[in-house]
């Protein structure tokens, strides 16, 4: 019994030792008093475990009470061992819980990358000691209609993809924050135009292969904008970025990879600004209207169809011209908020226009950003499924340059507009090096002539070449052809020699309001006598 007792007593005293490694883990990671108390007091029961197995050891005569407290002893230690081990397992499940939960703070959750705030940080740590840096806005192209078209969760993909490609390509001492959305920061140690272009070159050289995302084969193109920090003349963190942001919208339209900010570029961005949310409220208010300007045929004068031209009337009585804005809009992804307000006042404006010519076809312009995501034909289904309006009224033109950016989605947009009972004109038709391409490749129904060769096509013979030329294929390929930019007795005579089909422009009418252009419809005697001479 007295063996026993003894032997309870030291496995009790091993036990104690066992559990001081955990003590002094839960030490290490809580500053508490109480863990190094509590480790002070296993280290003096040790010494205490010891003393009573050295009195078990010189005691002779077996006593039950003896072993009674040993078991005491060795089921205490065994407490010990497992309070121990459960407090650190939690203290430790905690740091890790901490420890996730700061990454996460200063780490964007998808990329991994160091967020806004750490790029905030940095930029002020980097202030506050004198260095000169700059700051690289990347904001990537069209990512926006790529998600919309393809799916949100191939948009994060290529984001997790991309972000490692730029990490490979960051040059040293220089570094990577995603900002959030499509925009990253790169804070580029250093302020020359060799930093900074040096950094830029190697991005585009890790794009140079385009991105494999779901065994898909995906091109990334970017703009950035780049501000320049000059100890000497202090920019806080906010003046900072917002140049770098102005940088990053000239890039884009100006179709660079990289610009640098200066003066000039704040002065634009300034009036673009302003314009840009005037332009939001005008969408929200309802100022903005549309104009129709007709379109006769050559031959009989007969009123054809209308285009539909956006305006935007000031309170001072002047107008806005689109070309004034629509660039503008294009740059800033405002363009698709403007398409779909000009196509669901048409369709509101239509049943008085046929009204007035029951034959009658509006013209309706889009853009390439339109040719994303399906905003549009959702919009279209429900103008057809809900009016009382024969989609053959209306007829879509797109430009030339539009649809050569992507000619698989133009053609995809043209075969579903057509099926849905719309038809399709190339508009600005010569202008590019595409346009006779285009008509064998798309179901085209009309041709819009440019009005830069319709504007001399009578003293100049390269511009007769091309309408002649135009005229005549597009005829050949079963397209109707309209001129436009119409302005003159001598052009009229002209083209009526060459058999096109239909005028459009101020020697006819200019753009008018919808009241003005239904009047204009229903007393065009003057126009259909005024072209019978011809």
């Amino acid at each position: 019994m007295n063996v026993l007792a003894l032997v309870l007593v030291l496995l009790g005293a091993l036990g104690l030792c066992v559990s001081l490694k955990p003590a002094i883990k839960v030490c290490q990671i809580s500053p508490r008093v109480g863990w190094r108390v509590l480790l002070v007091l296993i280290l003096f029961f040790v010494i205490g475990y010891v003393a009573f197995a050295t009195y078990l050891l010189d005691k002779n005569v077996e006593n039950i009470l003896d072993l009674g407290v040993s078991l005491i002893l060795f089921f205490g230690a065994v407490f010990v061992i497992i309070i121990n081990n459960m407090s650190k397992d939690s203290l430790v499940e905690l740091a890790q819980i901490v420890e996730k939960e700061r990454f996460n703070a200063h780490h964007d959750f998808l990329t991994q990358l160091e967020n806004r705030q750490q790029c905030m940080a940095k930029i002020s740590a980097l202030q506050n000691s004198n260095t000169d840096f700059s700051v690289m806005l990347i904001d990537l192209n069209n990512f926006k209609q790529m998600n919309d078209a393809i799916g949100h969760l191939f948009g994060d993909k290529i984001l997790i993809h991309l972000a490692e490609r730029f990490s490979r390509a960051l040059l040293p001492h220089n570094s990577l924050y995603r900002m959030g959305g499509d925009e990253f920061i790169i804070v580029i140690n250093g302020n020359r135009e060799s930093d900074i272009y040096g950094q830029n070159n190697a991005l585009l050289s890790e794009l140079h292969t385009p991105l494999v995302v779901d065994e898909l084969s995906v091109d990334i193109h970017y703009s950035a904008g780049t501000s320049i920090y000059n100890c000497e003349e202090p920019k806080d963190a906010i003046d900072l970025l917002k140049q770098a942001d102005i940088a990053m919208y000239s890039a884009k339209r100006t179709k660079q990879s990289l610009v640098i900010f200066d003066e000039y570029l704040h002065q634009d961005s300034d009036e673009e600004f302003h314009l840009i949310s005037r332009l939001k409220t005008a969408l929200n208010g309802g100022e903005l209207t549309v104009y129709y300007q007709p379109i006769v045929c050559a031959q009989s004068g007969e009123i054809h169809g209308a285009e539909a031209l956006l305006r935007w009337p000031q309170k001072d009585g002047s107008v806005i011209m689109p070309e004034s804005f629509i660039g503008i809009a294009e740059n800033n992804n405002m363009i698709r908020q403007v398409s779909l307000f000009v196509i669901n006042r048409v369709f509101q404006d239509l049943p008085r226009l046929l009204q007035a010519d029951p034959s009658l076809i509006v013209h309706v312009n889009l853009s390439s950003q339109d040719f994303l995501g399906k905003d549009l034909i959702k919009l279209l289904a429900s103008h057809v499924n809900n009016a009382q309006v024969d989609a053959r009224h209306v007829m879509f033109e797109l430009t030339e340059s539009m649809m050569m950016t992507d000619l698989v989605q133009a053609h995809d947009l043209v075969e579903t507009l057509i099926e849905m009972g719309f038809s399709v004109s190339i508009d600005d038709f010569g202008t590019g090096f595409s346009s006779f391409s285009l008509l064998k490749e798309l179901s085209i129904a009309q041709i819009k002539i440019d009005r830069s060769f319709i504007d001399e096509c009578i003293s100049n013979e390269k511009d007769q070449v091309i309408v002649e030329t135009a005229v005549f294929l597009a005829k050949r390929l079963g397209c109707s052809v309209v001129a436009e930019g119409v302005d003159s007795d001598g052009v009229i005579e002209y083209l009526n020699s060459l058999n096109c089909d239909y005028f459009q422009g101020f020697k006819i009418s200019e753009a008018l309001p919808l009241t003005a252009c239904i009047n204009w419809i229903e007393s065009s005697g003057m126009v259909k006598t005024a072209l019978r001479k011809y």
